[in-house]
């Protein structure tokens, strides 16, 4: 049962809720939005006009390589940690392989075109 805290997925929920408790938290202490002053928010050039051109990147192939990196990243140190167990659980090998199963299922569905 001790080690039951150590175990990725449920260390994974504690911090998340953790985090985002605080930062829920730490939201209530935020000063009151500032007026909008003339000027304040337009880019400055030196003294200039500035005409405005709005470039819009293109991220989608970043994203996929992004996704895919941290997928992998996850999976690779989550089947690790679950691995370095010192005795065998039946329990633990079925949270591993459930853990590829849909690992495999999310990079099937990235990478379906």
């Amino acid at each position: 049962m001790s080690n039951l805290l150590l175990l990725p997925p449920i260390c994974f929920v504690l911090v998340f809720f953790t985090v985002w408790g605080i930062a829920k938290m730490s939201s209530m202490l935020l000063a009151p939005k500032a007026t909008h002053e003339r000027g304040k928010e337009e880019a400055y050039a030196c003294g200039e006009d500035y005409q405005e051109h709005h470039i819009e990147p293109d991220y989608s192939s970043f994203f996929r390589f992004a996704v895919f990196f941290t997928i992998i990243d996850v999976a690779g140190l989550t089947i690790a940690t679950l691995a370095a167990t010192t005795a065998f659980n039946i329990i633990l090998a079925a949270v591993a392989i459930i853990y590829v199963i849909a690992i495999s299922t999310v990079l099937a569905i990235l990478y379906s075109k």
